[in-house]
């Protein structure tokens, strides 16, 4: 804009200088100034409807603090390189609701095509959403600035991992089988028989093929394996109980203390259920978590359940028992419960309350035991 102004202003003077004094000079200025501006915006013109932009995130989770790349490939068909290209990409936190629009530039050579790698900073955890706002493309000189109409609307989300806390935990028995022992020692193992379903995850390379549910495989068209189980009819539930949550700081204490529970379950070889009752629909959400990599789901979940607007926490009572007639769960069943007042309760046993403020010392104070 700034150019354009100047040259405006350029050719203003031009004109107006050779029509007081009558000077050709200066009339020729003028002249040659609407001549080179019409290629200019001709060839800015070509290059727009040549061009093909879109975004790519070649990482899906990021810890906090750390810069998330962002890809802008720009593919340019026309023999001329364009002008210098503005792309605007716009990223929302699913969390906290905060939107930032970050400007990026760069140009492409004739037939050719162009990476180019920029970084966002992931300030605070979340699911953070990244998509093309707007795209402007600017003439060999930067005079003209033209809207690229044509471009890649496609949203693509990152995960924004907190920091998470060792949180003690002891177990008085193996609740789990390792997927990936010897067959001879997985032959041992036994099934609980509580739907055909129950107690399967997708195929991993190195599985026994001793454990595929060849039947379900069938019915969903991918590889299923099954769950084997070390003598216990099911694995702990990890109940979140959703409430109103005042704060940016709060919020992501609240998200740091759930999923520090869960890696620190999962690193006591303790596989679980992450649940909570979605009110809109009625209904329980849960997510197994046998390893790390699968807290990403559950992360998504916590922003959901830290934006609801109630004033009181979901009832314990109630989403457990809407979970047992939905699972077919036991009175025998394992349950621990965590609400927005940072209470956690082990089956019907308050343990303790987390302080928020000091998360890290107030985690690790407190040994869970199963």
């Amino acid at each position: 804009m700034k150019r354009l102004a100047v040259y405006i202003i350029l050719v203003a003077a031009s004109i107006y200088i050779a029509l007081i004094y009558r000077n050709e000079a200066f009339l020729n200025i003028f002249y040659g100034s609407l001549v080179i501006i019409i290629p200019l915006a001709l060839l800015n013109i070509i290059n727009i409807c040549s061009m093909e932009i879109f975004i790519n995130l070649p990482q899906d989770v990021v810890q906090a603090g750390r810069k998330i790349p962002v890809e802008i490939i720009i593919n340019n068909r026309w023999l001329l390189p364009t002008g210098r290209i503005e792309t605007r990409i716009k990223s929302i936190n699913s969390y906290s609701g905060r939107k930032e629009v970050t400007k990026f530039y760069g140009s492409a050579g004739g037939h050719s095509s162009i990476v180019l790698k920029c970084y966002y900073l992931a300030k605070k955890p979340g699911n953070i959403e990244f998509s093309i706002k707007r795209i402007w493309s600017c003439d060999y000189l930067g005079i003209l600035k033209l809207p690229v109409l044509k471009y890649n609307k496609y949203k693509q989300s990152v995960v924004v991992m907190p920091e998470l806390y060792e949180v003690p935990v002891y177990k008085e028995n193996s609740l789990y089988g390792d997927v990936h022992e010897e067959e001879a020692l997985q032959d041992n193992f036994i099934e609980p028989d509580i739907g055909e379903s129950s107690g399967t995850r997708q195929y991993i390379p190195g599985d026994s093929f001793k454990n595929i549910h060849w039947k379900l495989s069938a019915k969903s068209g991918e590889l299923m394996t099954r769950q084997r189980y070390n003598g216990v009819l099911c694995i702990p539930v990890f109940f979140i109980c959703e409430g109103n949550i005042e704060g940016t700081n709060k919020k992501t204490s609240f998200i740091q203390a759930v999923l520090s529970i869960s890696s620190s379950l999962v690193f006591n070889a303790c596989p679980h259920y992450i649940c909570w009752y979605d009110r809109e629909k009625g209904d329980i959400i849960r997510y197994l978590v046998e390893q790390e990599k699968d807290l990403y789901k559950a992360m998504q979940g916590c922003t959901i359940i830290i934006q609801a607007k109630n004033n009181n926490d979901t009832d314990i009572n109630l989403i457990r028992n809407v979970y047992k007639d939905k699972y077919h769960g036991q009175e025998s069943d394992t349950y621990l419960a965590f609400n927005t007042n940072f209470e956690l309760f082990v089956n019907n046993s308050k343990i303790v309350q987390y302080n928020y403020k000091s998360l890290k010392e107030s985690l690790s104070s407190v040994e869970i035991q199963l």
